[in-house]
C-alpha cells in the first residue's frame, strides 16, 4: 500500500504538469486559429446579434454571435460554396448578403450598425 501511494504522489505533478501544459495549448490555438483556414463572424455592431448561414451544408448556421463577439468554424478546403449573413434583433431576422467563399481559406465576415435596422456587413479574405 505505501508503494501504491508513492507512485500516486510520483506521478501526480506529471499529471498536473501535463494538464496545464494542455491548458496551455488549447488556450492558444484560437489565436494561432485566427490567422489559417478558418472562417468567421465578428459582430462589431449594437443593438443586435448576428448569425452565418452555410446553405449548401443542409441549413447549418454560426452560434448567435451577440455585440462585440467573434464565431468562427474550421471548413475542409475544396471547394467553393455561399454564406448567407442576418442580424437579429427586436424580434427581426434581416437578412444583410451573401458572399460566396473558398473553404479551407480565411475568410471573415463582420456587422456593425447600431440596430438590426441599420446593420451592414463587410467581408475580408487571406
Amino acid at each position: 500500500m505505501a508503494a501504491l501511494t508513492r507512485m500516486r504522489k510520483t506521478w501526480r505533478p506529471v499529471v498536473v504538469g501535463a494538464l496545464v501544459l494542455a491548458g496551455l495549448t488549447t488556450a492558444a490555438t484560437p489565436a494561432a486559429a485566427a490567422t489559417t483556414n478558418r472562417t468567421g463572424l465578428c459582430n462589431k455592431g449594437t443593438g443586435f446579434s448576428a448569425t452565418l448561414q452555410f446553405p449548401a451544408r443542409g441549413g447549418f448556421s454560426s452560434h448567435v454571435v451577440e455585440p462585440g463577439k467573434c464565431w468562427s468554424i474550421t471548413l475542409a478546403g475544396g471547394s467553393t460554396e455561399p454564406v448567407y449573413v442576418y442580424a437579429h434583433g427586436n424580434g427581426a431576422k434581416v437578412f444583410l448578403g451573401s458572399k460566396t467563399i473558398k473553404t479551407g481559406e480565411h475568410n471573415v465576415f463582420r456587422t456593425k450598425g447600431t440596430s438590426v435596422w441599420s446593420a451592414q456587413w463587410w467581408f475580408s479574405h487571406s
